[in-house]
């Protein structure tokens, strides 16, 4: 493990790995991970968080009769439809009908805001809503997408009807945190790279390794997990990070690509107040 005199430390792979034939699993499924634009999900307890690179998804290539066909596990089609379903409530207000509970009020879908501050909050899973064992083995067309809306700090979760093309029930939850996305991910990197006290150091350490440039989060291998500001109780910098889990924050494990890991775990970005703090954990 090495310092580089900026603050940042690059730590040897030697860190990281064990026997060969374990280290070339591992960098095969980094790569493999890299291609299919995937985050890695470290934080458990809510609906795996898995997303493929980019904003806002395309429509379905096939017929929407021919979406919820079968009753398995969602397709990427289908993902991708009922993402952009649960999107498009926020740009036709008081489509989403409000689910009873203590959590849910009215949702108009107005004003939400993705983790880019784009208008429309940001999908973070699908999945088929868990069915009574009563129930007909039958598809119905319906899947359950969770988004961020970055606006109000709030989770929703919203029940889609994928045939029809809407929004058939719609919850929102505050201070429930699920494990962020590669988008919520390189939206965090894009904020240390601007903060003029963490951004040269990250480059820096990228450009040692590499003898490029750093302009872009796509290069590097990310994983995320959320933070929340109790896990900061009595340690420095605390109070810029009480408010992480009332706002969405995040951690990060950043590697080179073939490379070094780069050492941020003293660091948490807020993505809600767009800033970085360093914590003395």
């Amino acid at each position: 493990m090495t310092d580089n005199g900026n603050g940042w430390v690059m730590r040897d792979n030697a860190t990281h790995k064990g026997a060969a034939e374990t280290r070339g699993r591992r960098h095969r499924r980094w790569r493999i991970s890299a291609a299919l634009g995937l985050t890695a999900v470290l934080a458990g307890g809510a609906i795996a968080a898995l997303r493929t690179a980019g904003s806002t998804a395309p429509a379905p290539s096939h017929p929407a009769a021919a979406i919820a066909s079968h009753a398995g596990r969602l397709t990427p089609d289908e993902s991708r439809a009922a993402s952009r379903i649960a999107v498009d409530a926020a740009i036709r207000p008081g489509t989403a009908p409000a689910r009873g509970g203590q959590d849910a009020r009215k949702d108009t879908g107005s004003g939400e805001r993705n983790a880019a501050g784009g208008s429309g909050a940001e999908p973070l899973d699908t999945r088929r809503p868990p069915r009574a064992k009563s129930a007909s083995s039958a598809p119905d067309g319906r899947a359950e997408v969770q988004l961020y809306d970055y606006a109000s700090d709030t989770l929703i979760t919203r029940l889609v009807d994928l045939r029809a093309g809407t929004v058939l029930d719609s919850a929102r939850q505050r201070g429930v945190q699920p494990p962020p996305t590669l988008a919520e991910a390189r939206e965090a990197v894009k904020i240390v790279l601007a903060d003029r006290r963490l951004g040269p150091g990250m480059r820096d350490s990228y450009a040692s390794q590499t003898g490029k440039r750093l302009t872009s989060p796509s290069q590097l291998l990310l994983q995320g997990m959320s933070f929340l500001g109790s896990r900061a109780k009595g340690v420095d910098g605390a109070r810029q990070v009480s408010r992480c889990g009332e706002h969405r924050c995040v951690q990060l494990f950043v590697r080179i690509p073939g490379g070094k890991w780069i050492d941020t775990s003293r660091i948490v970005i807020d993505l809600s107040a767009r800033h970085a703090a360093v914590i003395g954990l």
